[in-house]
């Protein structure tokens, strides 16, 4: 079974996914309820703190905006 740890890195990972779509200008409604809300509702289930997840994943693409700038 996938431990706290795990569950918060992939609700991490799918926050930052749906922020690079939604700057692509994808519709990504269908996205957030298929993949995101479950991520972080799996990961508050595990223990995880909603709030410091979606603070993780703002840094994380705060991130991935500076390494890719002007691309």
């Amino acid at each position: 079974m996938a431990d706290k740890q795990q569950f918060e890195r992939k609700a991490v990972a799918a926050l930052v996914d749906l922020n690079r779509r939604e700057r692509a200008g994808e519709r990504t409604g269908d996205f957030y309820r298929g993949t995101v809300q479950p991520a972080v509702e799996a990961a508050v289930a595990a223990g995880s703190d909603r709030t410091g997840i979606h603070a993780d994943a703002d840094r994380a693409y705060g991130r991935w905006l500076i390494d890719n700038a002007g691309r």
